[in-house]
């Protein structure tokens, strides 16, 4: 079996890790200079990068669950701005966007499609 872990940067680890861990990631591995998140059976690391400028960062990925429209009513519970990303209708009504305080972008869709 194969597998895909995103690597993103981050101004601030300690920052990141709190800003996922309330959002109900777990904290894989966390040092100094590198940081492993899981929720569920997704992975995503990020590494030091203390000069990345949230209205310039490009980076993003997408995480894919069971039920998105749960996640996004919990998020949004808790007060995380849950953005509407227009898509074709492969990927179905619940596609929705979270930005990090580093400017990250994280997609998150159905598990069932692409």
């Amino acid at each position: 079996m194969a597998s895909s872990v995103p690597i993103l940067p981050s101004a601030d680890l300690e920052r990141t890790r709190a800003f996922h861990c309330f959002l109900g990631f777990s904290v894989v591995d966390a040092s100094d200079d590198y940081l492993r998140l899981r929720y569920d059976d997704a992975e995503v690391h990020f590494y030091p990068a203390p000069d990345t400028d949230p209205g310039d960062n490009a980076a993003g990925w997408y995480l894919r669950v069971e039920e998105p429209e749960e996640l996004r009513e919990k998020w949004t519970a808790y007060g995380v701005e849950c953005l509407d990303v227009p898509v074709p209708p492969v990927f179905g009504p619940t596609l929705f966007a979270v930005v990090d305080p580093d400017g990250g972008l994280l997609r998150v869709g159905p598990a069932d499609r692409l």
